[in-house]
């Protein structure tokens, strides 16, 4: 499993931390940058490499039935742990079988930007959003957050995250990989909510 990183912003870049980086090539950007000037990628371009309606982002798509009852239950109390800890954070799954050379971090930014708002959630609510993108066809995972979520996480911090999903994932257990992901994100928020001076995750959706 080899972890990717993607997120959504406001200026179709993605910010940890405080670094603006371009989704595509992942290079800093300037603040005000409406493009990368190292591979003039815009959030524009997405559109282009993703043609079509965009699916809405719901808690866990597997249109594959990669998770069986007994995995959905485990992961449904694995991120309701998470959620008790942080709600103001949404949390979407996405597995599908991909071609391999899927750009799986600007599959979550489109699907970030591109995702109708669903039932009853909020513009804030998806700013708030954290999606992983699992592609089965070879096992590997990428993180999009909303402009909202992503400065709570570093990118060091999602390549941490991901990679321990990989060996569960290897043994056949995909729920176990993505239970780890739920834990493993949920001690990085907490330790970054006390370095922080509980002052950058202290906030709730209404």
């Amino acid at each position: 499993m080899t972890a990717q990183r993607g997120s959504q912003s406001r200026s179709h870049a993605r910010r940890a931390t405080g670094i603006l980086r371009c989704p595509a090539c992942g290079n800093t950007l300037k603040a005000d940058a409406k493009w990368c000037p190292t591979c003039n990628f815009t959030g524009g371009d997405s559109l282009a490499i993703f043609p079509g309606a965009a699916p809405p982002l719901l808690p866990i798509s597997d249109p594959l039935g990669l998770l069986n009852t007994s995995g959905l239950r485990k992961i449904s109390r694995t991120r309701d742990k998470l959620i008790r800890r942080f709600p103001q954070f949404q949390w979407r799954i996405s597995i599908d079988r991909l071609a391999i050379d899927t750009p799986l971090p600007l599959l979550g930014f489109w699907l970030l930007n591109a995702s109708p708002l669903h039932g009853d959630e909020t513009a804030e609510q998806r700013a708030w959003t954290v999606l992983l993108v699992v592609n089965a066809e070879h096992g590997k995972v990428a993180v999009a957050a909303g402009y909202a979520a992503e400065t709570c996480i570093s990118d060091d911090e999602w390549k941490t995250v991901l990679s321990t999903m990989a060996a569960p994932w290897a043994a056949g257990n995909p729920s176990a990989a993505i239970c780890q992901f739920f834990d493993t994100t949920r001690r990085h928020l907490e330790r970054n909510w006390i370095r922080s001076g509980n002052q950058a995750m202290n906030q709730r959706q209404p």
